[in-house]
């Protein structure tokens, strides 16, 4: 990879919640479980007009779906009534994972609605809908902050098939996650723009969306 001294590097810090449509409604944007904790919470509020019943599961990513992972979510099913709440109890159950940056899992909540009452016929959908929250292992005593490990990235330009992208290496032991990440000089819609993570003490590639010049400036939205 050819590193690209023109390229211009712009840091944004965003903190936004994750708002499932159906009217379950994560607490928090990711969780966060540091090392000696007994157990983190997270709360589920039902902000629909309808009960829902609700599974979750955590796993290792897409990747790796079927992993053996070192953490219990319970209720793993339960059923959340009309302008009410509950709370998630995430347990660590131990394992060997790396003391010296974060681990990265994920938390699933899939949300089944009830099929309409007021339908008596069969034309309707019933929807099932999952999110995904990220959840950080911390290990105690990591060097830094989050914060700074936005700024110690390391960014060059690639060539990704006929397009350009953008490797990003992180020598930090922090995950750090991307709302956006692309050219500036590039207008996109919401839906178009890219999130994603680089990984503590690890490597991510970003594809660019329209045309990339060799000068230019890209837009990091964490």
């Amino acid at each position: 990879m050819k590193a690209v001294p023109a390229f211009i590097l712009s840091g944004f810090l965003l903190i936004c919640s994750w708002p499932l449509q159906a009217g379950i409604q994560l607490d928090g944007p990711r969780i966060i479980y540091p090392e000696g904790r007994r157990e983190v919470t997270l709360g589920l509020p039902n902000h629909a007009d309808t009960p829902r019943l609700l599974q979750t599961w955590i796993d290792a990513g897409d990747d790796h779906p079927h992993d053996t992972v070192p953490f219990v979510v319970t209720p793993p099913i339960f059923r959340l009534n009309p302008d009410k709440g509950h709370s998630l109890r995430i347990l660590y159950t131990g394992g060997a994972l790396p003391a010296d940056r974060e681990s990265v899992f994920w938390l699933n909540v899939l949300e089944l609605q009830p099929k309409p009452a007021h339908r008596a016929d069969r034309n309707n959908i019933k929807v099932s809908i999952r999110t995904r929250l990220k959840l950080f292992f911390r290990p105690t005593g990591l060097p830094g902050s989050p914060k700074e490990a936005v700024a110690q990235l390391r960014w060059r330009l690639v060539q990704d098939g006929k397009s350009c992208a953008v490797a990003c290496e992180n020598p930090t032991p922090w995950n750090v996650s991307f709302n956006h990440v692309g050219m500036k000089n590039v207008s996109l819609r919401d839906e178009e723009k890219q999130s994603g993570m680089c990984p503590a003490k690890g490597t991510a590639v970003f594809p660019l969306t329209g045309t990339a010049e060799k000068t230019g400036k890209l837009t990091l939205i964490t």
